[in-house]
């Protein structure tokens, strides 16, 4: 932060605020229950790492609404640490632990629901008049009027802001590369998904 002419000008960029759900780390079973684009358990934590990573920064915020990781639980906070952001919130999933557990996971703060600027944040999605946010389904659908899925499978694997998930349409999920948007049929380490021709790889 530094002063200017009695202005205050802040160095750093202004912090956004994403949301997700469903990762599932460290569970195999469900690349194939979700028909998950990785051909291993290593290769799926791998990249939902790397992409979580590509859009949250450091001093951002990131609500994730429930299913965080399978598992053994003294292995979460290693999945945490890698994944950037200044606060990481948890709405509470059917496979997430206690909310003991799950603060001393590393998690800034845990909820069973929560309001957020008119929202309603909850793992289960409910019939309600209201705008929600919700987990839990997987793949099975992204939005029906305001109540929107955030979860990984129909968001390619990548959290969102609140401005891209209501422009949602009512699409299946979407796999594109890291590198230059190409739509790859499997995502696993990024590379060779489309017959090498990634436009960043071209030479300048």
């Amino acid at each position: 932060m530094r002063n200017l002419g009695g202005f205050l000008f802040w160095a750093c960029k202004m912090a956004k605020t994403f949301f997700t759900s469903d990762t599932h780390f460290n569970h195999a079973n469900v690349i194939k229950y979700c028909a998950r684009p990785f051909g291993s358990l290593e290769k799926m934590n791998r990249e939902m790492i790397a992409r979580w990573n590509a859009v949250v920064g450091a001093e951002d915020t990131v609500y994730h609404l429930g299913d965080f990781a399978m598992g053994k639980p003294s292995e979460w906070p290693n999945f945490l640490r890698q994944l950037n952001g200044a606060k990481k919130i948890l709405i509470r999933g059917n496979h997430d632990r206690s909310r003991r557990q799950m603060l001393e996971g590393g998690f800034s703060e845990v909820h069973e629901k929560l309001e957020w600027e008119g929202w309603l944040l909850q793992h289960h999605p409910i019939n309600t008049p209201r705008k929600l946010l919700c987990g839990h389904i997987h793949e099975k659908w992204r939005r029906i009027g305001w109540i929107i899925n955030v979860g990984v499978d129909v968001w390619g694997f990548t959290p969102r802001t609140i401005e891209e998930l209501i422009k949602a349409e009512e699409s299946p999920r979407e796999y594109k590369c890291r590198s230059c948007g190409a739509t790859l049929k499997r995502l696993e380490d990024n590379s060779g998904h489309h017959d090498g021709k990634c436009a960043a790889n071209k030479p300048q």
